[in-house]
């Protein structure tokens, strides 16, 4: 929270767009708001052809309504691979495991918005940091992912364990001194 008491996001203006330099692929959020059925985030993610979205992931409380604008998308829910081409859209359910590639020669552009978007965008930007350079600095993902648990997970390795895991991993990299979250 900022001092005059708004959220420290909403002083970044929208759109905003934050980008990951090792893969050229961004995101730019284009809303946070509230209209008749609820709060929401709204985000376009720009991927160069070949590249993913990173580890299947899931949102433990937000459904995710994805439309292709441009290019070709192969997403990834529960292990099912769908193609979508520009102007198809697919949702992902709440709690679904799921990745998005551009396995077109295009570049990828996807609109998404997230319902309802807890804190997702500031889990993406501190991801997005902790993974700057290129090579991303594993304790301070873990320290992340566990601050931000609620609103985005990894599917690779099980939550009963991931959970503990991330805990541990989180409190490493405070005492290193290498936690983004402050």
């Amino acid at each position: 929270m900022a001092p005059d008491g708004s959220r420290s996001d909403d002083l970044l203006g929208y759109p905003n767009t934050i980008e990951d330099v090792s893969t050229g692929a961004s995101i730019t959020f284009l809303e946070n708001s509230v209209d008749e059925q609820g709060a929401y985030l709204l985000m376009e993610g720009v991927l160069p052809p070949g590249i993913d979205s990173g580890p299947a992931r899931l949102h433990p409380r937000a459904e995710a309504h994805s439309e292709v604008v441009t290019g070709r998308a192969s997403v990834t829910v529960r292990g099912e691979i769908h193609t979508l081409l520009p102007g198809e859209s697919l949702t992902i359910e709440i709690g679904e495991a799921h990745s998005i590639r551009n396995s077109g020669t295009d570049t990828l552009v996807v609109r998404t918005m997230l319902r309802p978007p807890g804190e997702f965008e500031a889990a993406i930007r501190a991801l997005y940091e902790a993974s700057a350079g290129g090579e991303p600095d594993l304790l301070a993902v873990a320290a992340v992912l566990s601050h931000y648990r609620a609103d985005v997970r990894l599917t690779v390795v099980p939550w009963w364990l991931q959970r503990p895991l991330l805990s541990v991993l989180a409190r490493i990299s405070t005492v290193l001194g290498q936690n983004p979250i402050r």
